[in-house]
């Protein structure tokens, strides 16, 4: 039934409360459910929480509330939703916008409202669809809905139904909004010409089938400001970019053209100015930038039909099509919504507007055909729209209700973040404040939401009371938290402190972990502690900005993950694998070949390089030489052939014309041939060895030449590439692993120092999963794209569109390859690096977007200085070449500062001149719409945090002219400390505040100011469009200067701070100065040249006195009075202030004075409700600085430095990186070092000490030498050690050997090596008393269910390998045998045959050991028969494990038990049934039968691990094919303890066949199947406690087995 057929069917049979279920004219429609914003009950009964919470009367009786739910779920005292997620769970139908702020449990609640819906029969699991954005996030949101629903399975009331148990209950869907419109646009694509097996690209191949359109465009070209073309790769990018906008936005390429020309004309109507302008004028600047929108315009139309022919997509296609393929069909809106009757949609602020459309189109509300809308709950924060940059808009989630219409429109909300203190929530709310204002500029329609709306975010305390209750003072007192602002000189500081301050946080959670450990062994009855480091997060905007933090930590030794990196392609041993590439595929790339032979593997050093290239120079001019003789041979014998016997006689003449038509020859023949010096070439043609063994170079040979050592090398290279490249045709995967072992990368990776020799490889991996996935579409589309002049034809009337045809002729599959990745590493970042798994130790090094959705302990935000936009001027769209589509297209115009969109809002001018100031006017408009982006961004860095947020800026960047202004943020939390000297009554952020050029004439009143030596800019008064720079510190050692200012003896300020002057330099001696100058005549002109040098010399010592003790002054005072004041309550501030003013004998200011009346007044009213001084207080901000006087001066003091280190180093010691002032002082140094040798009195500081190892190394020497001498001696001595017999004489050892030892190695040292000695014998002692595990002593191959008993008891089970003893058939695998039988004919697939497979490969355990071949034999010819899968619970690993026999509960017997052949098939009987009457037996999973005892192989840790699946099941789901392993079990379920074992077969058998053949491991699901106990029961692998195990739990088992 359709929704409009629903709607007008009879309503009373649904309103009745006893209307039957099966009436059919009494259920309705989910569209008809959001017409009375009611759910309807399986009974047909409408029913509203809202309604029911007034009147309980209306509660039907086996409903459950939220709050019911979560009682049990969780238990009477577990967690409950709060009231606003109540409201959110019990919501009506009605389209719903949810607004959840950072941190609220957005995500636990959406799960906790499917559980309600499914728990209250309102809609089935699988009727619900989630959609999000990422994939991991789709993830997270699906496992945790499954974890919530088999919950809710096991906790019901009544028994779940046959149907229930048979079919169990199904998940909801959860996709991400790409993989929504993938799956619309694979299933009706056709309808608009798109095949089913369109081919996706990426950004790298984008750009290749860009560059092609590009390079053979015969149209008009875009123009710079200078009338030039512009490059090809703006072009490029530009057009990429205008064809992503159209898509996202849903416009043609051909509307831009339109609307271009449109505003052409408009702007060519306007009167130009008589007088011409050297510089181009805004107006001018508009019409050119539309004009090259036009252009570009006309390429992605060129572009779109290229892609259509070739039959690929990109995302924004995907989007585009899939918006339109659901407003083409009315029934693909009535099929998504008759299978999806409840949606939610996640991160909806982060929307696009073809995204928008789309599910407003196929779930909206359709007017025209008296639609109401369907359920759908969009859940986002608008404060969290910080993706823009990718098409996302913020008005999208306000504008939710006119896409979504419904009369019961009413938002939720979700305030109460359970993530942050109140300090990291009151500096977030009030950084935030801002977005509350709505510019002029928006547009917004009636009825949207507004951002005034949105709540700011409430410490989660704010549940146990009302702010100011002694139940929410108690609360908020234990949840503080902190935010500290720090100002450091350069950026460089700022990295060091920031790597010092982690590593002192971590130091403080060892120091914790210490105290509670000792208190836990002096026996208080404490658990045992368990160390845990703290999380922390350091967060920038770029990655440029981590780097210098980065290799801070490194050098501190703290562990350090850098998420989200590119830059696989720069990894030293992926960049070694394509440069073996490139020598193989291309022979001019010399430069690959020389990093492969100066690398680890081949190792040529620099002689051995020059002279490889003095060969390859040889080879050149040997073949210039060869032909030369050539050409001149044969026009002597043209001239000997003449006939003519005067050209004979004029020999010498025609040799000289001969001549210059030789050189004129060669000049283009060797350019072109032979002129290039190919180092490959060079070693394909090493020289060869003569008779007496030496290398033959040839006469003419005047290079250098090879060491021995050098050519054995390249000689074993070459050889190495001939086999290599012979491969080249061969598959890419292949290739690239031949190359790999060639080249010994697999042992570098594994021995590589400080890595896990599996986690080494994950670069590695990830590049060969690149060449995988490029092997899959990437050469049909490359070779279309590289068919060149081939397969390239322009069309009649369309010189941009360009048939792209596979040709024969094209580049080879490896050429493309690199091709690809040269594109790669510019459009694609470089390509991911490896995925490591998080390290939950180390410091987490990201950027502010990839932040989002996570958390931690402690959040550090650096280099929050210079421009918040990363340097790029915002502009309008008209005079920004940053934005391609014109804004009046957009989707999303309301909400952006859009100005002329019309032709007559142009020609309304009647002056150019008038036209260019109203573009002036509104660039502020731009500015101010990009600072609304930033200012989200800062709002989701902040809210990531837990207890302590810490932001940091930095006076002068390294290359910086200009000292770099604070960015408004952090202006904005200064206010916020203002704040507390003026309004601490108030609970609004709207106070006014003293502005920071008040404070300047007396910058000691403001502590939290010149405490951490801000230095900030603020708009000059003269001329706005300049900024002025003002700085408390220099200023305050000015005025000290001026006032004289002198401090002798220590001040102790109100909270205990002391103000030591015993650190300052002498004070200036002004008496001694008037003294001075009383030695000199008064007038100057009676002054001789000497008296007048000597007085302005001393006048200029006793400036720099002054200068010298105001600054050092300023040192000692200002952090004095900065900590003084962070120890004073808020409400006393400004007390303090003037108080330590006082004492100081420093003026105070009328502010201040004003600030301390105000503070005694509101001690003395009561206080108003709703205001909490926890609250009002939780900002404890710790201001740090450094005052040394050259960072205050206006020119850079790190300008012109110079870093070096002395290179080649000593691996011991590493280098060190020094800083010089200037080239002069690095120019002197140097003269100084090498003429004088002279290392003192330099002009340089140490920039990077790394550490160095050489004394450690050396004391490990010493101290084994010692070990080996006193362990001799010992033997001598004592007679025998460790089984050695005394006869056997010890050397004597060297005496001097023994004085060096006796003097150079410390007692402590020398003791420690005896330790050492004694317990290297008792570990041999015990080698040799015990049967190790040696890894000759794994066979080559294991079967599934031995890996099993691997697992389980890997020294038993070795043992049993080494020495297998034949066991007889049990009873289980007997009938196991039977059962499968029986199975695979009820499926009637024969068995797979493994070609591979030998007799009693599976069980042949042993086989493999070196040596034992006649064991092997014995066992073999003594095994009885195999059962039909040795690796399923009928084999015999399953029957020797008596805990497993014991779990059964039908059948349990001992190992005598003879039983008769008759019982024997009647338990075979007895199982089969149960199968059959089962829905494995159904036909609904016959139909789907792909394989049985389907044979697999994997190799993990060199070990080939076997077995067979007894059924492999192929579905399909609306992400496409999915598989089912399934293995069959004869017994009962046994308990979960066992399982934890049982799943490595099930994970074995998932990786096998995911890499057999090639798909995802998500898309295959594992489950076993018990017949016996008392039904069928089954085991999915996501039932299992931990999951499957990974590839490396794998390997561990294997590790594990050999270490014994």
């Amino acid at each position: 039934m359709t929704d409009s057929g629903a709607y007008s069917a009879d309503m009373q049979g649904a309103t009745n409360p006893g209307a039957h279920p099966g009436s059919g004219t009494g259920m309705l429609t989910p569209a008809q459910w959001c017409e009375h914003n009611s759910w309807q009950l399986p009974n047909g009964v409408l029913f509203s929480a809202e309604a029911a919470a007034n009147d309980p009367a209306l509660k039907p009786a086996d409903y459950r509330s939220a709050l019911d739910i979560a009682e049990m779920l969780n238990g009477t005292d577990g967690k409950k939703p709060t009231p606003e997620q109540v409201r959110m769970i019990e919501a009506g139908p009605a389209p719903t916008l949810v607004i959840a702020g950072a941190g609220s449990g957005k995500t636990a609640t959406m799960v906790d409202r499917v559980i309600w819906l499914v728990d209250n029969g309102f809609v089935r699991p699988e009727e619900v669809l989630g959609v999000t954005f990422t994939r991991k996030a789709a993830t997270e949101l699906r496992s945790r809905m499954r974890a919530g629903l088999n919950t809710l399975r096991r906790s019901r009331r009544v028994a779940p139904s046959d149907e229930e148990l048979r079919e169990g209950i199904a998940d909801p869907t959860v996709l991400t909004y790409h993989s929504y419109a993938n799956n619309l646009v694979k299933e009706y694509g056709l309808r608009l010409g798109v095949e089913q097996d369109a081919q996706m690209l990426g950004d790298a191949q984008k750009w290749q089938l860009a560059a092609q359109i590009v390079q053979y465009w015969e149209g008009e070209l875009p123009l710079d400001k200078d009338g030039v073309p512009v490059s090809a790769a703006t072009m490029i990018n530009q057009m990429l970019q205008l064809s992503d906008e159209c898509a996202e936005h849903l416009v043609e390429p051909q509307q831009v053209i339109d609307f271009c020309t449109e505003q052409l004309a408009a702007y060519a109507a306007v009167p130009e100015p008589r007088r011409e302008t050297k510089t181009e004028r805004d107006i001018q600047k508009v019409q050119r930038l539309l004009r090259n929108r036009r252009v570009y315009a006309r390429m992605a139309i060129s572009y779109a039909r290229v892609k259509s022919r070739m039959q690929v997509l990109d995302f924004g296609d995907l989007m585009r099509f899939a918006a339109r393929i659901a407003e083409a069909d009315p029934a693909i809106r009535e099929g998504e919504r008759a299978r999806f009757k409840v949606v939610l949609l996640d991160e909806f602020q982060d929307t696009s507007h073809a995204q928008m459309s789309l599910f407003s189109s196929i779930y909206g509300a359709d007017e025209a055909a008296g639609i109401p809308a369907h359920p759908v709950m969009a859940v986002g924060d608008p404060k969290q729209s910080i993706y823009g940059f990718r098409g996302a808009s913020d008005g999208q989630m306000f504008s939710f209700y006119r896409h979504f219409p419904t009369p019961h429109a009413q938002p939720l909300f979700l305030s109460v973040a359970w993530r942050n203190d109140i300090s990291v929530l009151n500096a977030a709310n009030h950084v935030a404040e801002k977005l509350k204002e709505v510019p002029e500029w928006v547009r917004a329609a009636d009825g949207d939401i507004t951002a005034a709306q949105v709540p700011d975010l409430r410490p989660r305390c704010a549940l146990v009371g009302e702010p100011g209750s002694p139940a929410f003072e108690q609360a908020a007192a234990g949840m503080v938290g902190r935010v500290d602002l720090t100002y450091h000189d350069s950026d460089r500081e700022e990295a060091v402190a920031i790597a010092e301050r982690i590593a002192a946080m971590r130091a403080q959670a060892v120091r914790e972990y210490e105290r509670a450990y000792a208190a836990h062994r002096s026996g208080d009855g404490s658990v045992r502690p368990r160390l845990k480091m703290p999380e922390i997060a350091v967060l920038a905007r770029v990655h440029g900005q981590l780097d210098p933090i980065r290799v801070e930590c490194e050098r501190l030794g703290i562990p350090v993950q850098q998420v989200g990196l590119g830059g696989l392609l720069s990894q030293p041993e992926v960049v070694d694998l394509v440069a073996a590439l490139r020598v193989l595929a291309d022979p001019n790339r010399s430069d690959a070949l020389a990093r492969l032979l100066t690398g680890a593997r081949w190792r040529l050093g620099a002689a051995d390089m020059l002279a490889l290239g003095d060969w390859a120079q040889s080879l050149v001019r040997e073949r210039e030489r060869a032909l030369r003789e050539q050409m001149a041979l044969c026009m002597l014998a043209e001239a000997e052939d003449a006939d003519d016997a005067a050209a004979i006689n004029l020999q010498a003449e025609h040799l000289r014309a001969a001549q210059e038509r030789l050189d004129e020859t060669l000049k283009g023949a060797v350019e072109d041939s032979s002129g290039y010096a190919s180092l490959i070439e060079a070693v394909e043609n090493l020289p060869q060895d003569g008779a007496d063994g030496e290398p033959l170079y040839g006469e003419q040979y005047r290079g250098r030449r090879f060491s021995p050592a050098a050519l054995e090398r390249l000689r074993a290279f070459a050889e190495q590439m001939r086999v290599l490249r012979a491969g080249l045709s061969e598959d890419l995967g292949t290739l690239l692993y031949e190359i790999e072992r060639t080249m010994l990368l697999d042992i570098e990776l594994a021995v590589r120092p400080g890595t896990d020799p599996l986690g080494s490889r994950a670069n590695l991996d990830a590049f060969h999963e690149v060449a995988a996935a490029y092997g899959m579409s990437a050469p049909r589309i490359n070779a279309m794209i590289y068919a060149g002049s081939d397969g390239v034809s322009a069309e009649e009337g369309d010189p941009g569109a360009r048939r792209f045809l596979l040709s024969s002729g094209g580049v080879s599959y490896v050429m493309g390859f690199l091709a690809w990745l040269e594109r790669a590493d510019d459009e694609e970042k470089g390509l991911a690096l490896g995925a490591v798994e998080p390290d939950p130790n180390a410091v987490q090094l990201m950027t502010m977007h990839a932040a989002k959705g996570l958390e931690w302990d402690h959040v550090l935000l650096p280099g929050l200085c210079g421009s918040a936009t990363g340097g790029q001027t915002p502009n309008l769209w008209q005079m920004s070449a940053n934005a391609a589509l014109p804004w009046p297209l957009r989707g999303d115009r309301e909400y952006l500062p859009s100005i002329l969109e019309t032709p007559e809002e142009i020609t309304a001018f009647e002056k150019a001149k008038d036209l260019e100031d109203y573009l002036a006017e509104h660039k502020d408009d731009a500015a101010e719409h990009a600072g609304m982006e930033d200012r989200r961004l800062m709002y989701v860095a902040m809210t990531r945090a837990r207890n302590l947020l810490a932001l940091s800026a930095y006076r002068w960047k390294s290359t910086a002219a200009q000292p770099l202004p604070v960015q408004p943020f952090w202006e904005e939390l200064m206010e916020m400390l203002f704040k507390s000297l003026f309004d601490m009554g108030t609970p609004t952020v709207d106070a006014p505040s003293v502005r920071f050029e008040e404070t300047m004439d007396t910058p000691w009143a403001a502590p939290q100011l010149v405490g951490m030596g801000l230095s900030y800019t603020m708009p000059n008064p003269a001329d706005k469009r300049k900024k002025v720079h003002l700085n408390h510190v220099r200023r305050w050692a000015e005025q000290l200067a001026e006032s004289k200012y002198r401090l002798v003896e220590p001040v102790t300020l109100v909270h205990g701070t002391v103000v030591d002057p015993s650190n300052l330099p002498p004070a200036p001696d002004e008496a001694a100065l008037l003294e001075d100058l009383e030695l000199y005549p008064l007038d100057a002109d009676e002054l001789t040249p000497a008296q007048a040098e000597a007085r302005a010399n001393a006048r200029a010592t006793y400036a720099e006195q002054v200068q010298r003790y105001a600054w050092a002054l300023v040192e000692v005072m200002a952090p004095a009075l900065a900590q003084d004041w962070q120890l004073a309550a808020p409400s006393a501030r400004a007390r303090t202030v003037a108080e330590n003013c006082t004492r100081l004998n420093l003026p105070v200011p009328e502010w201040i004075i004003e600030a301390t009346e105000r503070e005694k007044w509101r001690e003395a009213q009561p206080p108003q409700p709703g205001f909490s001084p926890t609250v009002a207080a939780a900002l404890p901000i710790e201001v740090r600085g450094q005052f040394a006087q050259k960072n205050y001066e206006d020119r850079n003091p790190n300008m012109g430095a110079v870093l070096t280190a002395m290179w080649p180093f000593d691996p011991l010691e590493r280098p060190v990186i020094w800083r010089w002032a200037s080239d002069d002082a690095l120019n002197r140094g140097t003269e100084a070092v090498l003429r004088r040798g002279q290392h003192e009195q330099l002009e340089r500081e140490i920039a990077i000490n790394s550490s160095s190892r050489r004394e450690a190394v050396e004391r490990a020497a010493l101290a084994v030498e010692l070990a080996v001498g006193a362990g001799e001696d010992n033997l001598h001595q004592s007679g025998a050690v460790a089984g050695e017999s005394a006869n056997h004489p010890a050397p004597a050892a060297p005496a001097a050997s023994a004085v060096h030892g006796e003097s150079a190695i410390p007692e402590s040292l020398r003791q420690q090596a005896v330790d050492w000695e004694r317990e290297a014998d008792l570990l041999l002692l015990m080698m040799g008393q015990t049967d190790p595990v040696l890894s000759d002593q794994l066979p080559g191959h294991l079967s599934a269910s031995t890996f099993i008993r691997l697992s389980e008891d890997p020294q038993g089970t070795v043992h049993q390998l080494m020495r297998p003893v034949p066991q007889r058939p049990s009873r289980a695998a007997t009938i196991g045998t039977a059962v499968h039988a029986l199975i695979e004919e009820h499926f009637g697939v024969a068995p797979s045959a493994d070609p591979l497979e030998v007799p009693d490969a599976e069980d042949t355990v042993g086989v493999d050991l070196p040596g034992s071949a006649a064991a092997s034999a014995a066992s073999t010819s003594a095994a009885p028969a195999e059962p039909a899968d040795s690796s399923d619970s009928a084999d015999p690993s399953e029957s020797a494990n008596p805990a497993d026999l014991q779990e059964q509960d039908e059948f349990t017997f001992e190992d005598d038990f003879e039983e008769s052949e008759s019982e024997l098939d009647a338990s075979v009987q007895r199982l089969w049934e149960r199968f059959a009457n089962s829905e494995w037996g159904s036909d609904e999973w016959k139909d789907r039968i792909w394989a049985v005892e389907y044979p697999v192989e994997t190799h993990i840790e060199g070990v080939s691990l076997r077995g067979r699946i007894d059924a492999v099941f192929r579905t399909e789901d609306e992400d496409g094919e999915r598989w089912v392993l399934v293995d069959w079990k004869s017994g009962s379920r046994p308990k979960m303890a066992t399982m934890q074992s049982r799943r490595f077969q099930l994970g074995l058998y998932r990786i096998a066949f995911s890499r057999i053949m090639g798909v995802d491991p998500e898309r295959i699901s594992t489950v076993f199947v018990y017949l016996g106990g008392k039904g069928v029961a089954e085991v999915w692998d996501h039932q299992i406690r931990g999951g499957l195990p990974s590839e490396a739990q794998l390997a561990k088992v294997i590790r594990e087995a050999r270490k014994g």
